[in-house]
């Protein structure tokens, strides 16, 4: 068969069962474009593959059974989408009521670290938040090392007995 005849017979093809194929697939999916873009693949497939295909059956045949096909797949692709979504949302929705619950967490933390008499506080920060040792910061600030032990003690009693749940949050601190 000639390329000519070729495209001939594929544009009789398509004129013939196009806008019933639409129709039907619009069925399926309540939507025209989806439904237009769905019969075009089916055409396509038949096209490509029309060497192949078993001639005891209808050219119609194929085409429907390929376009309820495509349609019924692009619906199972909805619902999966719709699922992952809803999912999405959920996680999005958790990840930000715990957020703004560490956020209510580490307010009530730097509340209480302010309630700290002011040495007790520079020697808090600088063990836990800067990370830094208890000599570095005893060399720092010109005092003995038990000095910073005793207001570090003092500190960590204090944070603890205001902050019972929050007290890991102290150590989310040195991430700050």
């Amino acid at each position: 068969m000639s390329k000519d005849l070729e495209n001939k017979a594929f544009e009789e093809l398509f004129d013939l069962h196009y806008g019933n194929l639409v129709g039907f697939v619009y069925g399926y999916v309540r939507d025209e474009e989806v439904a237009k873009d769905i019969v075009h693949d089916a055409f396509l497939t038949f096209w490509t593959n029309r060497k192949h295909l078993d001639l005891s059956y209808s050219a119609k045949s194929y085409l429907f059974t390929l376009a309820q096909n495509y349609a019924l797949n692009y619906l199972r692709h909805l619902r999966v989408v719709e699922v992952n979504e809803r999912e999405v949302t959920a996680l999005l929705e958790s990840a930000s009521e715990e957020l703004a619950e560490y956020d209510e967490r580490f307010a009530r933390v730097e509340e209480k670290l302010a309630l700290l008499p002011e040495k007790q506080r520079e020697v808090f920060l600088k063990c836990v938040v800067e990370e830094k040792k208890y000599q570095e910061v005893a060399d720092e600030l010109d005092v003995s090392i038990n000095t910073i032990k005793k207001h570090m003690t003092r500190a960590l009693k204090f944070l603890r007995g205001e902050l019972q749940d929050e007290t890991v949050l102290l150590f989310v601190l040195k991430k700050k």
